[in-house]
């Protein structure tokens, strides 16, 4: 028995995988692209919903420009309604077209397309920012995104930090300290030191795990040269007075674009 179990499991997992792409190219219903229109022009982000979903499915969404490069690729769980909706900051297209689709977002089956769309590309004025996620090993590292130019660019670093590394990313190991339920109340900069209020129901953290979230809170806005300190706050409190968390401030300065 203790020889048979690997093929047991083999079987299993590819029979699971047939499965799931049986349903999807049969009995379960065919989704449907909400918004964007067909050939719609489209900002930064591109806000993307989707209908007809079972409640609770996870679906993709995959942007590409006219060349097939993939500019961005994220996924979102349908609601009780059977709607999905997420925005997807992309980076630069080569083309001033291209095209939306949905894919089945599970490891091996991610080529097979559901449904696509073909939009185009507005001309947003744009700038990048770095948004420090954690690598595997658990070690800052910078995601790039590109935003639109605006003065408010480090509140938008930081609900990028919030939203958690794309579909894509997770796949590939990366992922966040910052819990679920988490949220930017304001951010306020006054002789180079940020103040980040956050509110939310999210769960006491450990202090290895505080010291990431701040990790990565700090690293983020400090890439902006009118930053060279940071303090965070959560529901009102220093984390350093909620139980299970605690504050460091850094110094330092990385040249960046401007807040």
């Amino acid at each position: 028995m203790s020889d048979a179990w690997p093929w047991l499991l083999l079987a299993a997992l590819l029979g699971v995988g047939i499965f799931l792409v049986a349903e999807v190219g049969g009995p379960l219903p065919r989704p449907a692209i909400l918004s964007p229109a067909r050939g719609e022009e489209v900002g930064l982000p591109l806000r993307v919903s989707v209908g007809d979903l079972p409640p609770g499915a996870e679906v993709g969404v995959r942007l590409l420009d006219a060349y097939g490069r993939v500019l961005a690729e994220d996924a979102a769980v349908a609601d009780p309604a059977g709607r999905a909706s997420l925005a997807l900051y992309y980076d630069l297209p080569a083309s001033p077209r291209g095209r939306l689709e949905l894919f089945l977002p599970v490891p091996g089956l991610e080529d097979r397309v559901l449904v696509a769309r073909k939009v185009r590309f507005a001309d947003v004025p744009y700038t990048w920012v770095k948004v420090y996620f954690l690598d595997p090993e658990g070690n800052p590292f910078p995601l790039i995104r590109r935003v639109p130019r605006t003065q408010g660019v480090g509140a938008q670093a930081l609900e990028l930090l919030l939203s958690g590394p794309t579909w894509r990313e997770r796949a590939r190991g990366y992922w966040s300290a910052l819990p679920a339920g988490m949220e930017l109340y304001s951010l306020s900069i006054s002789s180079g030191v940020a103040e980040v209020w956050l509110a939310g129901k999210a769960g006491e953290l450990s202090p290895e795990l505080a010291a990431l979230v701040l990790a990565q809170t700090e690293k983020t806005l400090v890439e902006f040269p009118t930053v060279h300190q940071v303090r965070v706050y959560f529901n009102g409190q220093p984390l350093s007075s909620v139980p299970g968390y605690f504050a460091t401030q850094l110094e330092a300065t990385v040249p960046a674009a401007g807040l």
